[in-house]
């Protein structure tokens, strides 16, 4: 393999997966066809691995190989595509751009939506960039310093980060205003016996619901699951059954459509924000933290206790 990989390369390579195909890349790139053909044949032989299925010479589909590749390299090949913009800020040394990760349940939730409402009035001239990271790489991207700081459910695992608590809140329940326990106040394993349980899969937040179950000495019937808390809160809606998750995820949904009610064994969730040790947060960013706080502090939906910041 040869440690030589140009820039040109990695973006034909970005711009072929992201658009689907070698035709667009060339559109979006303002190049011809053969030029990005040329590119990520060079990139091939750079790697020493094969990135795409090709046909009559054209690259049509990207490999197993390709599309490990492009998910170890999207975190780089993106910061890469931000160093204009990092460079003019420096040029001008200025500190007008806000940067956040978050996880799925928090980055679409209303606390989420209002903080960002507040920061707006104090901030109007601060360009603010969302990036939705699950929680399995959210600590990568802090690292890398591809933003500012994340939110996302504590602890954090790498060393290099530092954390800063924003709320300590517990699993719900979430199922159709219709569901037949939608007159239950707490719902237990015992309770939920019987009927469609959809649970987080391959999270943490999943692992936290096992131990509480585990210390408790109970268990669930699993009938359904999702990679995210979102998907399990809509197939709550529609009827499937009663979804345990985050308490933010619901948040999402007019209360017509979904009702949330209080679960036992109690499930402890801490979110906060992560940041790298050896970096302080700028003045906007300490401000935007201080009225998420303020947001998390507020109910998310009637029958349900405030969350405590």
């Amino acid at each position: 393999m040869d440690s030589r990989i140009g820039l040109r390369q990695l973006r034909a390579f970005h711009a072929v997966m992201t658009t689907g195909n070698v035709t667009a890349a060339a559109q979006q790139l303002n190049l011809t066809q053969p030029a990005v053909s040329k590119q990520l044949a060079a990139l091939e032989q750079s790697l020493g691995i094969t990135l795409f299925h090709r046909k009559s010479g054209s690259a049509t589909s990207a490999t197993r190989e390709g599309i490990a590749f492009f998910k170890a390299s999207e975190t780089t090949i993106s910061g890469l595509e931000d160093l204009p913009m990092i460079a003019r800020d420096i040029a001008t040394n200025s500190q007008r751009r806000l940067r956040i990760a978050a996880t799925p349940p928090i980055i679409n939730s209303r606390p989420m939506m209002q903080a960002i409402k507040n920061f707006r009035r104090d901030y109007e001239d601060i360009q603010i960039s969302f990036e939705a990271r699950a929680r399995i790489d959210i600590e990568d991207w802090v690292l890398r310093r591809q933003v500012d700081f994340a939110v996302a459910l504590l602890p954090a695992s790498a060393p290099g980060l530092s954390a800063r608590k924003l709320v300590d809140t517990s699993a719900v329940v979430a199922m159709a205003p219709d569901h037949v326990l939608s007159g239950e106040d707490v719902l237990t394993p015992e309770t939920v016996k019987g009927h469609q349980v959809i649970l987080p899969s391959r999270q943490l937040l999943r692992c936290r619901i096992e131990a509480a179950l585990k210390t408790s000495g109970e268990s669930l019937q699993v009938g359904m699951e999702a990679s995210s808390s979102l998907m399990c809160c809509h197939m709550a809606a529609s009827g499937l059954g009663v979804a345990i998750c985050d308490p933010f995820s619901p948040s999402t949904f007019a209360q017509s459509l979904l009702t949330v009610r209080a679960w036992q064994p109690e499930v402890p969730l801490s979110y906060g924000a992560l940041m790298p040790k050896d970096v302080d947060l700028s003045s906007p960013a300490c401000r935007f933290l201080d009225l998420l706080e303020e947001s998390f502090s507020m109910p998310l939906q009637s029958g349900l206790p405030r969350a405590s910041a």
